[in-house]
């Protein structure tokens, strides 16, 4: 109990200099979106150890634990281990060990208290998110409020990027790159801090989710390099919001082929069959009322090119409401008709947003959540699975999505 106090005193004393850090956003609402964050760390947690068997979260807690006590055991062994040791000694693959050596650190700190090592892990991903936010609201004071709930208000966004899971860390550092990118969109160069930052960031989503990586890398590189390009090259009102957007996705081909040369499933004779591989394996292991199914998938462009509309659909809002299947799932179709009811009413307002001086943002926010979206759906169609992975963009869709909707206004008439 000592030991528990005093890390919580711990915890509360970063909060508290992070929000002297970063106060703009408003302390009441610093506050209920930390408790907000924490609290949602502790429920994965006990919704895993009372309705699971098998859970990822605990898996990675005990290996955890078994690292931790090489380390009691063999100071030098251990550190040794988390640097050099590349196979997985543990369960699971490479990406998990990676994460497993990263929850070891902290489970050493926390005494083998998997409660205090959660909220560490939500604690940190609060912290890159209220950042993140904080740098939206510096550079748009109007999209503030829309980003204050799409990232720390929206319950499948902050509920999957807290506690003890691959996604939590994951999101740490996808916050801190687009925080990053935002801040060198606005002042057009790097700091020398924001670069080692960028290198640490990169490597440990890398290691993580690469995937994520390495859909955010082409997007974020192609959209710089578009603006450059217009501005350097070209009169800016004279270029069309059509030209803009055609001129985005051609670099990010391009960035998109480089990236096919970074990792074995992105090689380009192998990243299709990979995806279909994915997708057969969670076929032949899950309930087939609780995934999403496709037509004839086969590793070919033109297969892709034909469910791709109907992956971004199910990515997006399923499971419907008549395909739950218990509590939690009928909780996300829930969310997911009404989601489906903003989006309806947000394209009536697409028109306005393409208007935007912003609309290249705009257009790189829409190409990255659809593209990571329909990998995430054909990869892994499991219902149950891509309500966790797609937290990776969800968050940013929720946002695009709250731009288009008049949503201070509709608050101060339920509240006024």
């Amino acid at each position: 109990m000592i030991s528990v106090f005093i890390h919580l005193v711990i915890i509360f004393s970063l909060a508290f200099w992070w929000l002297k850090c970063y106060p703009e956003n408003g302390k009441l609402v610093y506050w209920f979106c930390l408790a907000l964050k924490l609290s949602a760390g502790l429920v994965l947690g006990y919704v895993y150890s009372t309705h699971y068997t098998d859970s990822d979260t605990f898996n990675f807690f005990q290996d955890s634990l078994r690292l931790a006590e090489m380390a009691k055991a063999n100071w030098r062994e251990y550190v040794a281990y988390l640097w050099f040791e590349k196979e997985p000694a543990f369960s699971g693959e490479n990406r998990t060990l990676f994460f497993v050596k990263l929850v070891s650190v902290f489970t050493l700190l926390a005494q083998g208290n998997y409660w205090v090592v959660s909220l560490y892990f939500s604690l940190f991903s609060f912290a890159a998110c209220w950042w993140f936010v904080w740098i939206i609201g510096r550079y748009y004071p109007n999209v503030k409020f829309a980003a204050i709930l799409a990232f720390l208000l929206f319950p499948s966004s902050v509920f999957w990027s807290s506690g003890i899971i691959k996604e939590s860390a994951a999101m740490t550092m996808l916050y801190v790159l687009l925080g990053i990118f935002l801040t060198v969109w606005q002042h057009k160069k790097f700091s020398w801090m924001q670069s080692v930052v960028l290198l640490i960031a990169t490597w440990v989503l890398w290691s993580l989710k690469y995937y994520y990586a390495a859909v955010f890398f082409p997007v974020a590189l192609s959209a710089l390099l578009t603006r450059w390009f217009i501005q350097e090259r070209m009169r800016p009102s004279a270029v069309s919001a059509y030209r803009e957007f055609v001129l985005l996705l051609v670099l990010m081909m391009v960035f998109v082929f480089i990236v096919t040369f970074v990792h074995p499933n992105f090689y380009p004779q192998r990243i299709l069959e990979v995806v279909v591989e994915n997708y057969e394996a969670f076929r032949d292991k899950s309930d087939p009322e609780k995934m999403a199914h496709f037509h004839n998938l086969k590793p070919k462009v033109g297969s892709f090119l034909l469910n791709a509309p109907w992956a971004l659909v199910s990515g997006l809002f399923r499971p419907f409401v008549w395909e739950a299947s218990n509590i939690f799932s009928f909780l996300v179709s829930v969310g997911n008709i009404i989601l489906l009811g903003f989006t309806i009413f947000a394209l009536r307002h697409f028109r306005r947003l393409t208007a935007s001086p912003d609309r290249l943002l705009l257009f790189a926010l829409i190409v990255y959540c659809a593209s990571l979206c329909i990998f995430l759906t054909l990869s892994a169609p499991n219902f149950g699975t891509y309500v966790r992975y797609r937290v990776g963009f969800f968050p940013l869709f929720i946002l695009l999505i709250s731009l288009g909707l008049p949503l201070e206004r509709w608050i101060k008439k339920i509240t006024g």
